[in-house]
């Protein structure tokens, strides 16, 4: 079933990205069409790495930066949005020092993770359980679809496991403070904006990430982001 599953959705992406000179409400109709198949699925519960799909992601192809985290929060509500809580305030925040006004985040950004779902808790206690190399392969055709139809000038990969996704299996102090590409888009790795990591309790650490803003300022004013 898993792989029935895998099989199917990156046919689903295949077909989302053959055309990409379509027109803007072409675009957002198939990508209306691509978050309901997102909603729809079931691969990792098939799996039994999850007990139930409860997808979260938001945007639209109108958007020119895409933000991917590693997987959503918990979250209770019918109809959550990502970054509410205080990872959101963190990556606001980080967003204005990089000259962005206050409701970039959720007005600019579509945003999205590797995994759609929940992922339950860690064994330890402290955060979420990271997705396992498997789930974000189930989920790679979801992601690449939403990328091809948005088409996002920008993408900002929030910790490493998002960072590796993009430019390859690196050290996170390799990563943020410089830019690489995917497609069309400019990849800019940060740290996660998660209080559970220490990653940014080290001064040098939080030396690249005021570069890595520092360079998104340069990229926003460049393109009147």
């Amino acid at each position: 079933m898993g792989a029935e599953n895998e099989r199917t959705g990156e046919a689903m992406a295949h077909r989302v990205a053959e055309d990409l000179r379509i027109t803007v409400e072409d675009r957002q109709r198939r990508l209306e069409a691509h978050q309901a198949a997102i909603r729809a699925c079931t691969a990792c519960v098939a799996a039994g790495f999850i007990p139930e799909s409860r997808p979260v992601f938001r945007g639209h192809t109108g958007q020119r930066i895409m933000v991917v985290g590693q997987a959503p929060a918990e979250h209770r509500e019918e109809n959550p949005i990502p970054y509410s809580g205080a990872s959101g305030r963190t990556l606001r925040r980080w967003l204005a020092q990089a000259g962005f006004p206050e409701d970039a985040l959720h007005e600019r950004c579509y945003l999205t993770s590797l995994t759609k779902c929940f992922p339950g808790p860690s064994r330890s206690g402290k955060g979420d359980r990271a997705p396992s190399a498997r789930e974000i392969a189930l989920c790679r055709p979801h992601l690449e679809g939403e990328i091809a139809l948005v088409q996002p000038e920008v993408i900002l990969a929030l910790g490493r496991l998002a960072s590796t996704y993009f430019v390859g299996n690196r050290p996170l102090a390799q990563l943020v403070g410089q830019s690489f590409t995917h497609g069309t888009a400019v990849v800019v790795p940060l740290p996660h904006p998660s209080g559970v990591s220490h990653w940014l309790n080290v001064p040098a650490h939080r030396a690249l990430l005021d570069r890595a803003l520092a360079l998104l300022d340069a990229i926003r004013r460049e393109r009147g982001l």
